[in-house]
């Protein structure tokens, strides 16, 4: 979010929670206990979800397919880059913000005792220049992705690396080169001499919006697109949350600050399977579910289906999937490794988990299908596998997060769709790929003084 935005709706819902929040005096009031605090987070955690929380371990999936008589020719895929570090921001909270309510916490915390010796425990455990980086549990989802992908198709894959047969590649940067090294190597179970091609920033594939001016300005950019999120941050739901973190606390917690320890609360949970980070065990299930919905709706304007433009410049990577599927002399199996950004957007240009209405701040009670903890987890996958079948014709099946999906405007009853009836879905948005056009604004010549 554009840091202008940001201050914006912090210093807004400030101002809409002083005027509602009442707190206790210390001494007085019911201590706060968490109890079983890993079914309180689990999958709540927004886009910094731990893979573990999603990932199907069956191996088995692909056996379904085989029934049908086809086999596997390609597979073409987009990989998130596993469980990082966060954002120097996120970082500063950490280093800065957070210990002084982790004193707020040890001296006037309404919590139970045990509670409040973990708090007594924590320290930060990272350093500026470390934002961003992948961490081991990155690495190990990853390298495990990998070993199932073997295990599930291994009999259609070539054992050894073969620039011929394989292509990998990841955006310029350290998590997705680190999360493709882990991934060959769980798949090939070595570390084998891939040639990965020239690593790009602003990959036309990998990251096409990174050279999108025009969704930079008209969405990520415009305060506008914020303003679900705004909303909702001045429900009685997102200042619940904020009052029961104060009481908890001992002291006012100011909405930016509550939203530094949900990112803590979410890093430090996926960093390891073994712990869960005791800034989780101020949250119960209802202000952790309020938490992500406001990531919810974030994400939905942003990168998935509250803009037209964000989702349609996804065609840039279905061309190439399109094109490695066709052609015969491209690689049989390409594995793309890259961010949350272009996941989203890929899903809504599939018209997967789609609401029927936009969400907005009024939506939060309602089921939604649309929930980053679920569907953009790190580590989070969408790949299409392509089927001769016996009769000679192609069919295709869609995986999200390893798991057989279908793909909207297929047959219903149907594991495999038509190859030819899949492309015919996407036939008029391919045709209108043009990423210069749809993404450059007329130029507005400014005028100079002497023309005012």
């Amino acid at each position: 979010m554009p840091p202008q935005t940001l201050s914006h709706i912090v210093s807004l819902l400030a101002v809409l929670v002083s005027f509602v929040l009442v707190l206790p005096s210390p001494a007085t009031g019911e201590r706060w206990c968490a109890h079983n605090p890993k079914d309180i987070i689990f999958r709540r955690l927004g886009t910094k979800t731990p893979y573990r929380h999603v990932q199907n371990k069956d191996v088995r999936s692909i056996a379904t397919v085989d029934g049908t008589g086809c086999s596997v020719s390609k597979i073409w895929g987009l990989f998130r880059h596993g469980t990082r570090n966060p954002s120097k921001s996120i970082i500063d909270h950490m280093l800065g913000t957070l210990p002084e309510l982790q004193r707020d916490i040890v001296e006037h915390g309404q919590m139970c005792r045990d509670q409040l010796e973990l708090f007594e425990q924590w320290q930060p455990r990272i350093k500026a220049e470390e934002a961003k980086l992948l961490v081991r549990e990155g690495g190990n989802e990853l390298y495990q992705l990998g070993q199932r992908m073997r295990k599930r198709f291994g009999s259609h894959l070539p054992e050894r690396y073969d620039g011929n047969a394989f292509r990998f590649k990841f955006t310029k940067t350290e998590r997705a080169e680190h999360s493709a090294r882990n991934f060959t190597r769980g798949l090939f179970g070595r570390d084998e001499p891939i040639d990965y091609p020239e690593a790009l920033s602003r990959d036309p594939v990998l990251r096409f919006y990174k050279g999108c001016e025009k969704w930079k300005r008209q969405v990520k950019e415009n305060p506008y697109s914020y303003r679900e999120m705004d909303r909702f941050g001045s429900s009685k739901e997102m200042r619940s949350v904020i009052e029961k973190l104060s009481k908890r606390i001992g002291t006012f917690v100011s909405p930016e600050e509550a939203h530094a320890i949900y990112q803590t609360c979410a890093f430090e949970t996926a960093w390891s399977e073994r712990n869960i980070s005791p800034w989780c065990l101020l949250f119960d299930k209802e202000s952790i579910s309020t938490m992500e919905y406001n990531e919810d709706l974030k994400y939905y304007w942003i990168d998935g289906y509250g803009y037209e433009l964000t989702y349609r410049q996804a065609c840039s990577a279905f061309g190439d999937m399109f094109a490695s599927l066709d052609d015969n002399g491209r690689a049989n199996f390409t594995f793309y490794f890259t961010h949350s950004g272009t996941l989203l957007k890929s899903i809504a240009f599939l018209n997967l988990y789609k609401d029927n209405e936009p969400l907005t701040a009024q939506h939060y009670r309602y089921k939604r299908k649309w929930r980053v903890s679920h569907i953009d987890a790190f580590g989070s996958n969408l790949y299409f596998v392509l089927y001769k079948c016996p009769n000679g014709t192609h069919s295709i099946a869609l995986y999200h997060q390893e798991r057989l999906t279908h793909i909207p405007g297929c047959p219903d009853d149907a594991l495999l769709c038509s190859y030819d009836h899949f492309k015919q879905l996407y036939a008029e948005r391919m045709q209108q790929c043009d990423l210069n056009t749809m993404c450059s604004e007329p130029h507005v010549p400014s005028l100079e003084k002497d023309e005012l």
